[in-house]
């Protein structure tokens, strides 16, 4: 952890982290809904939203990656669907990278522009939902049989990277979200699961 250290296990804040993005993630999409392409009724919410995304899933995809690299090194070398499996998640997490990215970008030229031009920003919002919702198809994670087995407390410490300035900066951008959203789309409203599916990758020996 860089700056503290957490009486929760690291793997459950990693765990508390995707829920409350996931809770976010609905909000933004309840907002989406309620309004066409273009339209300002929600454009606090989407602003407030899309800046929770891009650090959440910054942090997300730093966490994967720490957790890809010692799955690449550990997992048993003649496990070959599941070192493709690792290949294709890199890739996936590639794609995220660039298009969390141009999220970022999107924010900070539409706060450039004064806020004076909407339509841009909210169609890179939308991309971003479109693009991120269609890379998560909701399904078991095909690999915690391995991290189950080959982590330990010390990697969960080191992947998870808790500090007092994360949390308290997940803290401040969620608390922004709820300002701006109306009741029906406040992230406390929203569960911040998914459903499953199963996995064919095999379990570990």
């Amino acid at each position: 952890m860089s700056d503290s250290t957490s009486a929760t296990h690291p793997r459950a804040e990693i765990g508390r982290e995707r829920r409350r993005s996931m809770q976010v993630r609905q909000s933004l999409v309840a907002a989406l809904e309620a309004s066409p392409p273009g339209n300002t009724a929600h454009a606090e919410l989407l602003e407030a939203a899309a800046d929770y995304m891009v650090t959440a899933m910054t942090r997300l995809d730093e966490q994967d990656m720490g957790i890809l690299v010692r799955l690449k090194a550990r997992i048993p070398k003649d496990h070959t669907e599941a070192h493709q499996g690792l290949v294709d998640l890199e890739e996936r997490q590639a794609k995220a990278r660039r298009e969390t990215k141009a999220l970022r970008d999107a924010i900070a030229t539409y706060r450039e522009g004064g806020r004076a031009d909407f339509a841009p920003f909210d169609s890179a919002v939308r991309h971003y939902h479109e693009v991120i919702t269609s890379m998560m198809t909701p399904r078991k994670n095909p690999y915690e049989p391995y991290t189950n087995t080959l982590f330990d407390d010390d990697d969960w410490t080191d992947i998870a990277d808790v500090s007092d300035s994360s949390t308290a900066t997940e803290a401040d951008q969620f608390a922004t979200v709820k300002a701006a959203a109306p009741e029906a789309m406040d992230p406390d409203g929203f569960s911040g699961t998914h459903g499953i599916k199963p996995s064919h990758i095999p379990k570990p020996d």
